[in-house]
């Protein structure tokens, strides 16, 4: 019974692992700068009781694009991936608003994963943009 037991977990493993490889290849097609500076990068695997509410498989990776970003840098991220992808906002931060703020975004999914950039400002004085990739299964 032990060693059914061992047998059935290296098999489901083995799977939640094929998984999570698949939803890191796919991650990896976005075109990300060179220069921009990797600041966190959470990849939360495949499992088969998934007892949480960050879903599984998922991806946050946040970068330091050094410097402020457009709609066109945007769209060069996005583009080689062959997600079709939806842009939000300007890449433009509004005077009147204060603190860290979300300039623009771009969603899509290939049918089996949600793709979602943020770009944020940290302040109207700073001179960079933060850009943050969110990977989650598509409902």
């Amino acid at each position: 019974m032990l060693v059914i037991g061992a047998v059935a977990f290296f098999f489901v493993r083995s799977a939640e692992d094929k998984v999570t490889a698949d939803m890191v290849s796919r991650a990896e097609r976005f075109a990300i700068p060179a220069d921009w500076k990797v600041e966190d990068n959470v990849v939360r695997r495949e499992m088969f009781l998934c007892m949480s509410t960050n879903p599984c498989p998922s991806i946050a990776k946040r970068w330091d694009a050094g410097k402020k970003l457009t709609i066109d840098d945007l769209k060069a991220v996005s583009s080689t991936a062959g997600v079709p992808m939806t842009i939000e906002g300007t890449c433009t931060r509004r005077p009147n608003v204060g603190g860290t703020t979300t300039v623009c975004s771009t969603s899509g999914t290939d049918g089996e994963y949600d793709y979602k950039f943020n770009v944020t400002s940290p302040d109207k004085d700073d001179l960079t943009n933060f850009v943050v990739l969110l990977v989650e299964p598509h409902s």
